[in-house]
């Protein structure tokens, strides 16, 4: 299941087709091709992690030391007008272990009294996520992400198109940019099931991900693993987001996402969610080396049919964060406070995917050369969920993490 193989591999041949004449170096030049490995030492307690099948709240597998991600980007240029990101990840912990990343063509229009327009088509994530601006949308500062964020890796990557037009308005600049797009009829799933998460997993074209255990009432009709990147209904999904930069050094945002999913279509036990949200961002430039972020999302996602008047699933979910970052010298240091919740709304009785709790992250990132650093984090959860006694665990869990990491990059 998931985006096969040669709608990517199509991409890529329009990308080589499209250069033409043009010179090898600007396909495969030293500034098209960036790298990063990350090197982990972990050491954690709690519960059995999401990414093994259970209800843990982060991406830690096992103790020790481990290669946690490989990673390659290609980002072609082909004159002013086109160009390309396409990506690849290979990452122990998921299911396979190396898959497409980002797979996609930008196109940017002449400069006009309009305003900047340019758009892109093919695989990719919705711009939500203020945190993922490394290679291959990849956090640099800290090895975790927000709860929001981790979702939006999991989750949300689209098949689609998207424009946008940015304009100066005096001293403001202000982008609009809408989407349309598939094949991401399963993204809330996992939310539902799992509940949130803080990890630094990206889902590729192919992932599946292990659900934890399952209600009684939910094991005959929910497949034991979900396929983030899935079409299911046939039907076109949209996204649109006004971006706000004032005179000040402040960034506002807003998205609002809707997969049209037909909660009714269903495919070997893939399910087609009803999942919409809103999410809110601000990013302030406190002076030089502070910066302030927070986004917040509010959303529901429903599935199935009607069980006497109500629907098999109709869960609310939220969750914010605050960062504060200072920079000292040439290092980074992070500190985050997350909020979630879970709001079930229907069957509780039966199969409660209620979902309260909060998580605390502080991180250090040293520079030990330009294509080096040393990451380490400490990231704390405590989270409340009913669901975990359907795999015999208490409702109420803590984990902590602590994890450091040797980036090398290029």
């Amino acid at each position: 299941m998931g985006v096969p193989v040669p709608r990517i591999g199509l991409l890529l041949a329009l990308l080589l087709t499209a250069s033409g004449a043009r010179a090898q170096t600007d396909l495969f030049g030293p500034d098209t091709l960036h790298g990063l490995a990350d090197i982990r030492l972990t050491s954690g307690d709690g519960e059995r992690g999401f990414l093994a099948g259970g209800f843990g709240k982060t991406g830690r597998t096992d103790n020790g030391l481990s290669l946690q991600d490989l990673a390659l980007e290609w980002k072609p240029h082909l004159g002013f007008a086109v160009s390309a990101v396409v990506s690849a990840d290979y990452q122990p912990q998921l299911t396979p272990r190396l898959d497409w990343n980002e797979a996609y063509l930008k196109l940017k229009a002449p400069p006009s009294r309009l305003g900047r327009v340019q758009g892109r088509f093919g695989l990719f994530y919705p711009p939500v996520s203020m945190e993922h601006e490394g290679v291959a949308w990849s956090d640099p500062d800290m090895l975790s992400a927000s709860a929001i964020n981790s979702w939006i890796g999991e989750e949300v990557k689209v098949t689609g198109v998207e424009a946008s037009l940015t304009r100066s308005l005096g001293a403001h600049e202000v982008t609009a940019t809408g989407g349309v797009f598939g094949w991401n009829d399963t993204a809330g799933t996992l939310l539902t099931f799992r509940g949130w998460a803080l990890h630094g997993v990206r889902t590729g074209a192919h992932t599946e991900f292990a659900l934890p255990p399952l209600s009684a009432f939910m094991t005959p009709r929910q497949d034991e693993d979900t396929y983030p990147v899935l079409e299911l209904d046939g039907r076109p999904g949209y996204y649109g987001r006004l971006e706000w930069r004032p005179p000040a050094p402040v960034v506002l945002n807003a998205t609002f996402y809707d997969n049209g999913g037909n909660r009714t279509a269903v495919q070997d036990h893939q399910w087609a969610w009803e999942t919409r949200f809103l999410n809110l961002g601000a990013r302030w430039d406190v002076s030089e080396t502070v910066r302030l972020q927070a986004q917040a999302l509010n959303g529901e996602t429903l599935m199935g049919f009607k069980r006497k008047g109500e629907i098999w699933v109709d869960v609310g979910f939220r969750s914010a964060y605050l960062l504060l970052q200072k920079r000292v010298g040439e290092d980074m240091v992070s500190a985050r406070l997350d909020a979630f919740e879970v709001n079930d709304r229907t069957l509780q009785a039966i199969d409660n995917n209620d979902e309260t709790g909060w998580a605390a992250a502080l991180a250090w990132r040293h520079r030990l050369s330009p294509h080096a650093a040393l990451v380490t984090e400490a990231l704390h959860v405590t989270s409340d969920r009913p669901s975990r006694a359907y795999g015999r665990v208490a409702p109420h869990q803590d984990q902590t993490v602590v994890q450091s990491a040797l980036r090398l990059s290029f």
